[in-house]
């Protein structure tokens, strides 16, 4: 499942999940099409939203 699938799953756009997250919406994208890697407050904050563990989710990038 890629990081988009979860965010899907979870019923969220890319906007409402970047401000959750504190970033820029082209930031969120960066990270979800792989061409960007989250620094460690963002992954955690990735994990706590999407209750997943960071290394899974550091596995979907």
């Amino acid at each position: 499942m890629t990081l988009r699938d979860i965010r899907i799953a979870k019923g969220m756009r890319q906007i409402d999940l970047a401000e959750k997250l504190g970033i820029s919406v082209r930031t969120y994208q960066r990270i979800e099409y792989g061409e960007q890697l989250p620094n460690v407050q963002v992954a955690i904050r990735l994990q706590k939203i999407f209750c997943r563990d960071i290394e899974e989710i550091l596995k979907q990038l």
